[in-house]
């Protein structure tokens, strides 16, 4: 598993584990949905987040690009927006809570890509001109 598969299988637990606290326990499991949300939305810029410093101390590989931005940033970009996107909705423009189940669905995807390599996102990344990183 290289450092971006293990960044988006734990993005994706962290992200379903508080929104089942958010939902089950107490709102505030939220906060840590964000939390992730905007962790992973500075680090499609930064590349850099504290897990990665965690994965990269690991020795797992790392998958970088030598101009623009990769595959692997324009999935944190998406998927740091999305998480972002629907708790604003849900919580600053009182839409249903309901709307979390995309969150959920993303923390999903995220956490099956990292096994299969594969999620919309990257997809979604690839037709936006995200660059594919060398090996």
């Amino acid at each position: 598993m290289n450092l971006h598969a293990a960044l988006r299988l734990m993005a994706g637990s962290v992200i379903l584990i508080s929104l089942a606290i958010g939902y089950g326990v107490h709102p505030w499991g939220y906060y840590l949905t964000a939390f992730v949300g905007l962790n992973l939305l500075q680090s499609a810029f930064t590349n850099w987040c504290p897990a990665m410093s965690i994965f990269r101390a690991l020795g797992l590989k790392e998958e970088r690009c030598r101009h623009g931005m990769s595959v692997h940033q324009g999935v944190h970009m998406i998927a740091g927006s999305l998480v972002l996107l629907t708790l604003a909705l849900v919580f600053i423009f009182n839409l249903p809570v309901e709307l979390l189940l995309v969150t959920g669905v993303l923390g999903l995807s995220l956490v099956q890509s990292a096994f299969t390599g594969w999620c919309p996102a990257i997809m979604l990344s690839r037709l936006l001109g995200f660059k594919q990183p060398a090996h």
